[in-house]
């Protein structure tokens, strides 16, 4: 066969069946007949990314590509051919054991390798756009002659493959634009994050091979990632896929737009995150691809998207950069979700907050707004468990103590995995505090709205608080508080003459167990503030005490008003 007709059976099999799915087939008979060989792939090239796509492989068809013994001779003497002119040969290629069955490759023993490679790049206007490789199980099989015809092979393809390319970028991207224009049509704000999300994932889940995926949503006030949706394609895996790829985003985060990419091969980019997706895809032979996508609306985080693959090949940025570019979609329900439920939730808040103050305030006596305290906590809110407790501003002395259930421990609950904290302190009369710390399961609808429910709680504890102090026996719990902690003067009865006070050291003491600083005292009495230190100096010493804390709890032991 000649140049000439080599040539025009190649240009005319390309113009007239452009369209025509068996045209490489058809291709790769004619090419066969110049260049002797067992195998031939030709592939088109992203060189940017460094990865090669199959056009077609003779003999084999395109979804085998992944488990086909060609696949990494192939994409190995393709990358060798990037940037040099003339064809890239190997002899031996000992690192795939295969033999012919008739049309089938199947695996073979050592010793049954390919005995002969060469592979070329496809060149259009300077442009790499693809690749081709020849095998042969003959050694030594390629000649010059080869090289050269290799060498026409990739310059008259080369067009052609080019227009391809172009080809189908287009009809790519007109179908991805209609894919968003459905996303958009059917986007609203009552949309359940349930049904928004597994009308997204069907819209990519045939193209881009998706077994699995989930929607996570971002809570700024605790800096987390919570799940909220969730497509399972994998029996039985999707609990742990949901677990470990929550976890992962919370304990590395998401601080830029960077999409994270990982296959059983490599990671795309290489990073902690890249890591760790690797590491998940090891635990699993459901899937061999995993990509995390943040969710953003300008610099703000609004959530992120986790989508498993069922294969791993060149295509893969290609199939990610797809759903990427549907993530505005994606952020612009989470801020209509994120919107709905805050007015929802100050409703719900603003309810709950009315009903525990009209309560509290219904009710005659604290032992009974201590119940409804606890009904509040417990049955309004949802917390798991609480404590309240009264203690005095300067001494730190506990005055009033309450745990549900009794055995919480409120110092150790945000060791307790699983479980999310609330604290809350407020000053009551200016000399006492009251604390209350509330635990919640991380499940809580409401753990993202701890801020709010901060604010119901500090009102209801103020409230339940001052009523504590305010009844008569309130005076008595005190004294008996007080005096059990201070064991040397137990019982004791001392006046304000018994320790040689002044008229003005008394009222000076006075306003110093109540808390007041020496700028509020010195206001008080009318004196500056240098007097007032100088007078403590002679009270601490009249009461054989050293500070203003031990000084404050000498005067409430004593049960007097000094």
């Amino acid at each position: 066969m000649t140049d000439t007709d080599f040539y025009n059976q190649i240009e005319h099999l390309l113009i007239d069946n452009s369209v025509n799915p068996h045209v490489w087939d058809e291709i790769a008979n004619v090419i066969k007949k110049v260049i002797p060989c067992d195998r031939m792939v030709i592939a088109s090239t992203d060189v940017i990314r460094g990865l090669f796509s199959p056009v077609h492989i003779s003999g084999l068809s395109i979804p085998d590509w992944d488990s086909s013994p060609v696949h990494r001779l192939g994409q190995s003497l393709i990358g060798q051919t990037v940037n040099v002119d003339t064809p890239v040969t190997s002899s031996t290629i000992p690192s795939m054991y295969t033999k012919q069955d008739g049309d089938d490759l199947i695996p073979g023993a050592p010793g049954d390798n390919w005995a002969s490679g060469v592979g070329m790049r496809i060149v259009n206007g300077g442009e790499v756009v693809g690749g081709i490789v020849f095998f042969s199980h003959i050694p030594d099989v390629f000649d010059s002659d080869d090289f050269l015809m290799v060498e026409k092979v990739s310059r008259v393809l080369g067009p052609y493959l080019s227009q391809q390319t172009l080809q189908k970028q287009i009809l790519r991207a007109t179908e991805h634009q209609t894919k968003l224009e459905h996303l958009l049509l059917h986007l609203n704000d009552d949309q359940d994050p349930a049904t928004f999300f597994s009308m997204f994932y069907s819209t990519f889940a045939a193209r881009t091979s998706l077994v699995y995926g989930a929607l996570f949503d971002y809570d700024r006030y605790s800096d987390r990632y919570v799940p909220i949706a969730h497509v399972d394609g994998i029996d039985g895996a999707a609990g742990s896929i949901l677990q470990d790829c929550t976890r992962l985003l919370n304990e590395n985060g998401l601080s830029s737009n960077t999409v994270h990419l990982a296959c059983e091969h490599k990671s795309v980019p290489s990073s902690h995150i890249g890591t760790a997706l690797v590491s998940i895809i090891g635990s699993s032979s459901e899937f061999k691809e995993l990509c995390v996508i943040p969710l953003t609306a300008g610099s703000k985080r609004v959530g992120a998207i986790v989508f498993a693959i069922s294969d791993c090949n060149p295509s893969m940025l290609e199939r990610v950069e797809d759903i990427e570019s549907a993530g505005p979609v994606a952020s612009a329900f989470l801020q209509l979700h994120q919107t709905s439920r805050q007015w929802d939730r100050k409703q719900h808040i603003s309810t709950v907050l009315q009903y525990a103050v009209d309560g509290l305030c219904d009710v005659p006596n604290s032992h009974q707004k201590h119940e409804f305290f606890k009904e509040v906590m417990i049955r309004s809110i949802g917390a798991s468990a609480y404590s309240f407790k009264i203690t005095h501003r300067v001494t730190g002395v506990s005055f009033f103590s309450y745990a549900y259930p009794e055995d919480f421990n409120a110092d150790s609950v945000s060791m307790v995995s699983g479980t999310e904290q609330l604290r809350v302190n407020s000053r009551l009369d200016g000399t006492h505090i009251v604390d209350v710390v509330a635990s919640f399961d991380s499940s809580a609808n409401l753990i993202s709205a701890m801020h709010e429910l901060r604010a119901v709680v500090r009102v209801c504890a103020s409230i339940l608080g001052s009523s504590i102090l305010s009844e008569p026996k309130s005076a008595i719990t005190i004294q008996s508080q007080y005096s059990s902690d201070s064991q040397n003067h137990r019982g004791a009865e001392y006046t304000s003459s018994s320790f040689g006070l002044t008229t003005r050291e008394s009222e000076i003491l006075s306003y110093l167990s109540e808390g007041a600083t020496n700028d509020e005292i010195a206001t008080r009495c009318g004196i500056t503030s240098g007097s007032v230190k100088n007078r403590l100096v002679f009270i601490y010493k009249k009461l054989g005490v050293r500070n203003r804390s031990e000084a404050s709890i000498k005067t409430l032991v004593t049960g007097q008003s000094i």
